[in-house]
């Protein structure tokens, strides 16, 4: 009788030993996946706080619905958890109105010495006489950032690189003050010759004209436009650099031209 006892109590332990065994299995896999649900929500709080957002917005924006299109009733859109769109990175960029102007990248001194000539009695040269002209301008390079939109703003993700494609620089017209002429005396072929060279307002302009289209042939002979491009490159990394580290410090910006 006693063995029979026994029996049945080994029995109901080695019961008790495999429901404990599968209770504690259960509670294993359950505090895994807790684990992990748990993980995911301290990254994703630490993420938003070192980016900036508001805990309020990261839960609104992980799981954000939103009418879809062709055939489907609803689209669910998961953001911001494994990395960033170029969405993201145009709407920060084209958000800052206050930049999209149009930018002054490089400028710098250009000048010209014309000559003057003033032919005399019937041409000869005996009778003739010249005078030097020097104008000293300001070449200025500008880029129109104005036209600006979420086209011209890719995101390379595996580089963490974005690029934005701008304009490339384009001259101004040439300035030159008034104060900036410098007139050199007179120059005469023969004591035969006197007075001053005189010259009317619209022959002034005509020759400020040619002075202006020989200083834009130097400046293309000269290629300052490559000079003007990395300015152009510096000036405008300058700006939204930031914009984009504010984002995410983890992408980098690059300026093109098209």
């Amino acid at each position: 009788m006693s063995n029979i006892n026994d029996n049945e109590m080994q029995q109901e332990l080695r019961k008790a030993e495999r429901r404990g065994r599968r209770k504690g299995l259960w509670a294993r896999i359950r505090n895994f996946f807790l684990g992990v649900i748990c993980g995911m929500l301290i990254l994703t709080l630490f993420t938003s706080y070192m980016h900036g957002l508001a805990v309020r917005d990261t839960f609104r924006a992980l799981f954000t619905t939103e009418t879809a299109v062709e055939d489907h009733d609803l689209t669910l859109i998961n953001h911001r958890i494994f990395g960033y769109k170029a969405a993201d990175f145009a709407e920060a960029v084209l958000g800052d109105e206050e930049q999209l102007k149009k930018l002054e990248v490089y400028s710098r001194e250009v000048s010209d010495v014309s000559t003057l000539t003033q032919a005399g009695l019937f041409k000869i040269k005996a009778f003739s006489k010249y005078q030097y002209i020097t104008f000293n301008g300001k070449a200025t390079y500008t880029v129109d950032l104005s036209g600006l939109t979420a086209d011209d703003i890719t995101l390379d993700e595996e580089t963490k690189v974005v690029t934005i494609k701008v304009p490339e620089p384009v001259l101004e017209p040439i300035n030159i003050p008034s104060e900036m002429i410098m007139f050199g005396d007179v120059q005469r072929e023969t004591f035969l010759v006197f007075g001053d060279i005189k010259l009317t307002p619209e022959q002034q302009a005509e020759v400020e004209t040619a002075a202006k289209e020989k200083m834009i042939q130097k400046l293309e002979e000269e290629n300052t436009i490559e000079d003007a491009k990395r300015a152009a490159e510096h000036s405008i990394w300058e700006i939204f650099q930031p914009v984009i580290s504010n984002l995410s410090s983890r992408y980098a910006l690059k300026v093109e031209f098209k």
